[in-house]
């Protein structure tokens, strides 16, 4: 990794201003199946779970809070053509750029500056400059980048640095602020003690050490797909050769001003954590659609020839991981066939029925009841959630008449998990079991209440009257964002059957529950995260919000339906919101500049505003949350 924040005159610029099987009961909270959930298996979100008291949503302002640099438009334009030229006039030997005109503003501004060279995703050069007056840093930091550009290519076989590059390859620039102590009284190496004052890609931090100083930029979390734990980590290793020194070490921390010019004459693209900031006024018809069909594109193309899709791409590293979770396979086979059925792209069927073949592979019978039916995977696990997902797909494919004998016998096998007490074991035989509670039974809900959409049955009603009393109570005695999605989904639609009070006051309770943890204006600074559902951590949102959407749309729908207008509103405002946020959450091409294969990138959905890992169970969440969005903010 390129530490492209060098320490350049570092001191001056810091000081210059400043879990049984067959259960029956609820899980006892001391051996609770959520607590003994493997990693893997955890909701998307960014972080695991967290004590109760750590979820809320609004941020704790800091009272040493840097600001960056003042800077217009005009001054980006500014700053942009003084690189450009200084490289310009290098290339033809000329002395260095000195320009005839500042403006005042910026003649006044000393900082330091970054500035970086970048050519089909490749960083190609960087270098820091001051701190003097901005222009002059910029073009400090501009000549170094092409000193150390030259150098390096004098060194190879390849092409030199000619004007055709000078005016074809990006420009990036970074201005840096004041930096700021943090107060932290906790030992800030420890995991999470500087996650309040420390905003992931907002804010860089600085170690001052007795013998080293080291900084790491906003920009160097997002470009290197790294958490913010992982950057600190880099940073006191990068700075500390003897551990017993990072005691001694002071944290502090700075904010940047942020922009790129995407070749000679291009138009200046500001960015905020890598992003473009999406405005509210973004969530219209026009916006979801082509978020969707754009999402919808990505996934098909991430699907393999098996109807399986890649799993995770890094595209800091530009690599596939190898990492996979089959629940997770069959979640975007059923957003596929859901895409298909609401879009009819014939592009989404193909995609919708490569991945129901495949996945129909490990149809199996229940043992002695050849009426019942499950998925059996090749891990032997036989997770109820892929049984589960799976009868959703073949519900929601355009031909969904095709699939019915099949997703009968799936939804008699699912009943047949169910105890008499209302929970479901979450694995079929031989497997048992009864881990993510919090998922696969809401799963197996929505299974059975879309099956009595198209075939009213007592069975079904029976299945879903002993669950709301079982977990109705797990919920209130531990409640958990990930449980939210799937119950609300189910008991808001099979509610619309019912018409039970009780059915509805659930799902109005985890709803209400969940919302009061979103970011908004009144309890966020930053704009971008405006929507995001802050469940795990104060003040942080990731794409888990797309999970807990599809369940707020549903909740809006159920609202309407039964007249609740108070509730309509609200819950009208936070789908919108929130949807505004999964979109903010999708890569667009201007925010790929640092991506050596966009066409991995664009389109699809980051893990967290700063943290570009892009899972396909994300996608899918996405996906189907911004269908519901469109369906119930703008009907067509």
């Amino acid at each position: 990794m390129v530490r492209s924040c060098a320490s350049l005159g570092l001191a001056l610029l810091l000081f210059g201003g400043a879990s049984a099987h067959g259960q029956d009961t609820p899980v006892p909270r001391e051996v609770d199946a959520r607590a003994t959930l493997p990693a893997s298996e955890r909701e998307a979100a960014p972080g695991d779970r967290p004590e109760p008291a750590a979820r809320a949503a609004t941020s704790v302002p800091n009272p040493l809070e840097p600001l960056p640099p003042r800077l217009t438009a005009l001054h980006r334009e500014f700053l942009s053509r003084v690189a450009r030229r200084t490289i310009r006039d290098a290339v033809l030997g000329r002395a260095p750029y000195a320009p005839g005109y500042v403006p005042a503003e910026l003649d006044e501004l000393r900082t330091e500056a970054l500035v970086r060279f970048r050519e089909g995703g490749y960083l190609l050069a960087a270098a820091a400059g001051g701190p003097v007056p901005v222009a002059l840093a910029v073009r400090d930091a501009a000549l170094g980048a092409f000193q150390s550009l030259r150098a390096e290519r004098s060194r190879g076989d390849g092409p030199g640095v000619d004007l055709a590059l000078v005016n074809s390859m990006l420009v990036e620039i970074e201005i840096i602020g004041s930096a700021e102590p943090i107060a932290v009284d906790a030992d800030w190496t420890q995991p999470r003690v500087i996650d309040p004052f420390i905003e992931p890609g907002i804010h860089g931090m600085v170690l001052l050490g007795p013998r080293k100083q080291h900084r790491f930029c906003p920009t160097e979390l997002f470009t290197s797909d790294m958490t913010l734990a992982q950057a600190l980590q880099d940073l006191t290793q990068t700075t500390h050769s003897d551990p017993s020194e990072v005691p001694k070490t002071k944290l502090l921390r700075f904010r940047t001003v942020h922009w790129y010019e995407p070749a000679s004459g291009g138009e200046i693209v500001s960015l905020q954590r890598g992003l473009t900031v999406l405005p509210p006024a973004a969530v219209t018809a026009a916006g979801l659609d082509q978020a969707i069909e754009r999402l919808a594109e990505y996934m098909c193309y991430r699907q393999k020839a098996s109807g399986l899709f890649t799993y995770q791409y890094e595209p800091a590293l530009d690599v596939y991981s190898d990492d996979d979770n089959l629940v997770r396979q069959v979640g975007a086979t059923l957003a596929m066939a859901m895409h298909a059925k609401w879009s009819g792209r014939g592009a989404s069927l193909a995609a919708a029925d490569t991945g129901i073949r495949h996945h129909l592979q490990g149809l199996s019978a229940w043992p002695a009841d050849e009426e019942a039916a499950f998925i059996a995977t090749a891990d032997r696990q036989n997770k109820l959630g892929v049984t589960a997902l799976l009868a959703l797909a073949l519900r929601e494919h355009p031909d969904a008449p095709r699939y019915t004998e099949t997703r009968k016998r799936l939804v008699r096998g699912i009943l047949r998990l169910q105890r008499p007490s209302g929970m479901f074991l979450t694995a079929f035989p031989p497997a048992g079991g009864i881990e993510a509670q919090d998922y696969f039974p809401g799963e197996a809900l929505l299974a059975l209440a879309r099956q009595y959409d198209d075939e009213p049955s007592g069975e079904i009603l029976e299945a879903f009257d002993r669950a709301i009393r079982y977990y109705r109570e797990y919920f209130r005695a531990g409640p958990s964002p990930a449980f939210m999605p799937w119950q609300v989904q189910a008991y808001a639609a099979i509610a619309q059957h019912t018409k039970r009070k009780d059915y509805v006051e659930y799902v109005f309770e985890l709803t209400d529950w969940l919302a009061q943890d979103q970011l908004t204006a009144s309890n966020c600074p930053w704009p971008e995260l405006w929507g995001g559902i802050a469940s795990y951590q104060t003040g942080r949102a990731g794409v888990a919000t797309a999970a807990y959407l599809e369940g707020f749309a549903d909740a809006l729908t159920l609202a309407r339906r039964i007249g609740d207008a108070e509730r309509g509103r609200r819950y009208e405002a936070q789908v919108r919101g929130a949807a505004r946020f999964v979109m903010q959450l999708q890569v667009r091409p201007e925010e790929a500049y640092f991506v050596r294969s966009p066409q991995d990138a664009v389109g699809g959905v980051r893990t967290a505003p700063a943290l570009n890992l892009l899972r396909i169970d994300h996608c899918q969440h996405a996906l189907i949350a911004l269908v519901k969005a469109r369906q119930v903010l703008s009907p067509p």
